[in-house]
């Protein structure tokens, strides 16, 4: 066999049914390849240094959307939110007989009592907030607008966007391509195939949202395990590059970006290594989704170069792949399942997190043992400082805020650092993983959030007495 794929020819390549064009299938299958996979790497990857800062093809559409929006974002959340709860209310009360021949049940029906009650009370304070009605801690800029609002109408549309158009990324041989020519370098450093480094870039230039729909997607069609696809949504989908810079801002950082940037890389690669080898991920199955099997080889067959090996199999998934209007159709569909059934929740779970920590002392009570963690490392103010260390299990934002609220840099630094370090987090990643196939509990990733915890304290207390 040869040593390089002649991507021209029909020979020993699959035939393209899905195309629609019978005269000519390769060049519509290299099209789709070529054309697709690079409008996803336009979108998603590709850094654009725009009005003084570094962003993507997506950041500029979803700044462009919220700009249309202004401060009309309430009209377009709050509404949404209230429409979301009533939906769950009804597919989940009916009769699973009637409530499975309704539309779109597939993605509708709520999987267990606890999300139908958080889309509930976010129903109920949507109400509250549209007319204005209500208690004022409720009400307040600081708890019920933050939630949903501010934070929602974000996160609307940048998940909105990124379901739409992520198949470009995911779908038409891309992953294949850069799989197996980097499958030598993760596998030797993490135990991942190579496809993985696609999430990683589409989480630390995008949205780590989008890595972790991403990666379920991928182990639910065969190309992950379940042990790598846990792997990868609690150790890879980390905080995009935006994020972080937003984060220094809240922080009082500014000066500190890059300071920031690469402890997030040191301690996230660290992790990466070292959670994997620790229960609960040690103990993850390493099978492929049981109703699908493994659909992917990243190991050259022999009589092939990697870069032979390559071309074919992205070639084989760009023959196989919808056109372009069906993934933009299916793109549709996942978004309007997030929208209804994780992002009433999700926000929930914010303005709670919000509340407690405004207008209660819990937080000051479960953080009470780190008090003596955070004075052995010798950092300031560690009375004040313990609740921004567990409070972002619930939400990555929180603890930014409350570094905000510290006078020492100190301080600041580690609790910024440790916001775009723990990554797991109930407001959004935890309860997208909760929401997939992969096969990982409330209690597993309550564990992993507390390993990288632990992992990243010290490291960002060695790293901020240096710099300060």
């Amino acid at each position: 066999m040869p040593n390089n794929i002649d991507m021209t020819s029909t020979a020993n390549l699959p035939v393209d049914e899905s195309s629609g064009n019978n005269s000519d299938p390769t060049q519509f299958t290299l099209l789709k390849l070529i054309g697709c996979s690079l409008f996803g790497i336009l979108f998603f990857l590709v850094p654009i240094y725009q009005d003084g800062k570094w962003t993507i093809m997506m950041g500029i559409l979803s700044d462009g959307i919220k700009g249309f929006i202004g401060n009309n974002m309430a009209f377009f959340t709050l509404p949404l939110f209230i429409v979301s709860s009533i939906i769950s209310l009804v597919y989940y009360l009916l009769p699973q007989a009637i409530s499975k021949q309704l539309p779109f049940s597939k993605h509708l029906v709520a999987s267990h009592w606890f999300w139908v009650l958080l889309s509930t009370v976010g129903g109920i304070v949507s109400v509250m907030l549209l007319f204005n009605v209500g208690p004022q801690w409720v009400l307040e800029k600081q708890t019920g607008v933050t939630a949903y609002i501010d934070v929602a109408g974000a996160i609307f549309v940048v998940i909105g966007l990124g379901c739409l158009f992520l198949p470009f990324l995911t779908d038409y041989g891309l992953l294949d391509f850069v799989g197996t020519l980097m499958r030598p370098v993760y596998k030797r450093l993490f135990g991942l195939p190579g496809r993985s480094v696609v999430d990683t870039l589409a989480s630390w230039i995008g949205a780590s949202s989008i890595a972790v729909i991403m990666t379920s997607k991928q182990y639910e069609r065969g190309y992950y395990t379940a042990k790598e696809s846990a792997t990868i949504a609690t150790n890879f989908s980390v905080i995009s590059l935006p994020f972080v810079l937003l984060t220094s801002q809240v922080a009082g950082l500014e000066g500190y970006f890059f300071q920031l940037y690469g402890s997030m890389a040191l301690i996230c690669i660290t992790c990466a290594i070292v959670v994997p080898k620790l229960p609960p991920l040690k103990n993850v199955p390493n099978h492929y989704y049981s109703s699908v099997g493994k659909r992917v080889s990243e190991i050259a067959e022999h009589g092939h170069s990697p870069l032979s090996w390559a071309c074919k199999q992205s070639f084989a998934t760009a023959s196989k792949s919808p056109n372009p209007l069906v993934s933009l159709k299916n793109g549709f569909g996942t978004m309007c399942d997030l929208f209804i059934m994780m992002m009433p929740a999700a926000m929930t779970i914010e303005f709670l997190a919000l509340v407690l920590y405004y207008h209660t002392s819990l937080f000051q009570i479960i953080s009470y043992p780190f008090i003596h963690v955070l004075d052995l490392l010798q950092i300031p103010d560690a009375e004040t400082a313990a609740p921004g260390v567990v409070i972002g299990l619930l939400d990555q934002f929180v603890p930014a805020i409350i570094a905000g609220t510290q006078q020492s840099e100190i301080t600041r630094f580690i609790l910024a650092g440790l916001s775009i370090t723990q990554l797991i987090f109930f407001a959004e990643s935890a309860l997208l993983i909760m929401r997939s196939k992969i096969p990982l509990t409330i209690t597993h990733l309550i564990a992993i959030f507390f390993i990288r915890t632990a992992i990243a304290l010290p490291i960002l207390a060695l790293i901020a007495h240096w710099i300060f």
